[in-house]
């Protein structure tokens, strides 16, 4: 039985769907269009409505591709509203709209800084907010080009702004500050959790002197601090964007050329560019740069130097991360160790042409020689292939090593750090698909049966008891700062340099975060921003 919930919040008021006991408000926008004379702006305020806003229905998600694939469609992050630049919007479920005042969770969704939205089915807020007596809000962000294009160096660029997708974050938040209590959130007592670029999102805003007071707690999934572009580097992929849309980027009227574009030519540009942008693998085109503003520096070293939010944080990766971009690709899961070699040859070493890396090809040869020797066994013993070392070597230059090396340095910091490792795998897939990349997400939203999901999952109890026990983690957490549920003991705080990890549908409860002689590895030899990917 489904019937409409108003409430009249700072914002106006408002009408949404109780369904099942719990309150759901879809499409509510918190800031306005982008559109115009706003492309490349920072968000305005949004314009207040007359009335009751309808929010039954999900609203425009934010520019982005879309598959034109009949069987694709149903899997797109797109809503029925469609998408498009009127997109600042957020959806919030939960318990009552009384004076509760309920721990809030808000959600950056992932996508690679280029897809995604906060309606995506998978990212429903209902049963972790009725699970919890929480308030879960998920909300949208400007993706591609409109949301992460550096234009500071080109004609016009002092009337732009930077880090768009940052700053769309930051109003939502400031948004949930002026209005959450009225849907019965707590103000104080938010928790900022997001997985892969919305990770990567929330521990850039952590280390943001621009978000005092925003958010209380912080989860981050499967991203870390080291997703930022230099200035040079932005400069050279707004070049090339500019060349794939036909425009000079010296043209004196650059800046009103690309505002009067529609905004379908943007994002092919964006499609035209993957091929020719140079990044390292891992790297994303448009994720956020250093602009002595809002990010100031590389998010890691501010962390370092104990410049971050000193809030709780509980951070983690999957066990088999890199398997999700290796599972429908059958040449680089079935590499044979010639090509291992070359690939990780065009990791470690300079490659003609491209940008110097610290590493000459003799010294290169030697690190090959090691990285086959860290990651040529399984951790019980049997040998991998040269696939399942490329995709165990990728998850921890990509994921895993960045974590840990964020998770040392907040612990260094004083502030309460967990570690955790997702580590449940498919039955239908366990080696193919592994616990790979973007799988815990179903678990933490409580969306197994979601359709087309359940099939993945499996249909045995194993799925929701995990899921059930990471959703009273995830609560826990947000509610005190302290994910111990009370299951199985405490949950030990992480200790930089030798924390453990607890297991989430493994067969242990705890794991080093990564082992010594892995530690000792990638300490050396870090992941540098200029690496170069390797063929396709």
């Amino acid at each position: 039985m489904t019937s409409r919930a108003r409430v009249k919040a700072p914002c106006g008021r408002v009408e949404g769907r109780e369904e099942r006991r719990l309150l759901n408000f879809r499409g509510i926008p918190f800031a306005a269009s982008t559109g115009g004379e706003q492309r490349f702006r920072a968000p305005q305020p949004a314009v207040p409505w007359q009335g009751v806003l309808d929010a039954r229905h999900f609203a425009c998600a934010a520019p982005q591709p879309v598959s034109r694939l009949r069987p694709l469609r149903r899997w797109s992050a797109v809503p029925r509203a469609g998408a498009g630049e009127d997109c600042l919007n957020l959806n919030i479920w939960t318990p009552a709209a009384d004076a509760g005042r309920r721990p809030v969770l808000v959600w950056l969704h992932g996508g690679g800084f280029s897809q995604g939205s906060g309606s995506f089915p998978l990212y429903a807020g209902r049963d972790l907010a009725a699970r919890g007596d929480a308030v879960v809000v998920t909300l949208n962000y400007r993706l591609g080009a409109l949301g992460g294009l550096d234009l500071r160096s080109f004609p016009g660029g002092e009337s732009t702004d930077t880090n768009l997708a940052l700053r769309d974050q930051i109003a939502g938040l400031e948004w949930v500050q002026s209005n959450i209590e009225a849907f019965g959130g707590d103000p104080d007592c938010v928790t900022l959790f997001g997985q892969s670029a919305g990770a990567m999102s929330a521990a850039t805003l952590m280390a943001s002197p621009r978000c005092q007071g925003l958010f209380h707690r912080t989860i981050l999934q499967s991203g870390a601090g080291d997703h930022v572009h230099a200035p040079a580097q932005a400069r050279e992929l707004a070049t090339l964007f500019l060349e794939k849309l036909g425009l000079d980027p010296g043209r004196g009227d650059l800046l009103g050329a690309l505002r009067a574009m529609d905004w379908q030519a943007l994002i092919k540009a964006q499609i035209a560019m993957r091929s020719a942008q140079g990044l390292a693998l891992g790297q994303l085109a448009w994720q956020p740069v250093v602009d002595d503003d809002l990010v100031p520096d590389l998010p890691r070293l501010r962390f370092e130097r104990g410049e971050a939010a000193r809030v709780p944080l509980l951070i983690g990766t999957n066990l088999d991360e890199w398997k999700m971009f290796t599972a429908t690709d059958s040449r680089r899961r079935g590499m044979d160790e010639d090509t291992l070699r070359d690939y990780l040859m065009r990791t470690f070493a300079v490659d003609d042409g491209a940008r110097p890396q610290r590493e000459g090809m003799g010294e290169a040869q030697k690190t090959v020689e090691e990285v086959l020797a860290l990651y040529r066994m399984q951790p019980k013993g049997e040998l991998r292939s040269a696939g399942e070392i490329w995709a165990a070597l990728q998850g921890d230059r990509v994921f895993r090593y960045p974590a840990v090396r964020l998770g040392d340095a907040h612990a260094r910091s004083g502030a309460g750090t967990f570690f955790y490792r997702f580590e449940w795998k498919p039955p239908l897939a366990p080696m193919r698909v592994g616990a790979c990349h973007a799988l815990e997400l179903a678990f933490v939203f409580g969306t197994l049966r979601s359709p087309g999901i359940r099939l993945l999952f499996g249909f045995s109890s194993a799925g929701p008891k995990l899921s059930r026990r990471m959703q009273d983690i995830w609560l826990a957490f947000a509610r005190s700062g302290d994910p111990c549920t009370g299951e199985g003991g405490t949950w030990p705080a992480y200790r930089a340099e030798s924390g453990q990890a607890i297991s989430l549908g493994g067969s242990q409860r705890a794991h080093p975060a990564m082992g010594p002689a892995l530690r000792d590895f990638w300490d050396g030899r870090s992941p540098a921003p200029g690496e170069v990917e390797p063929p396709a």
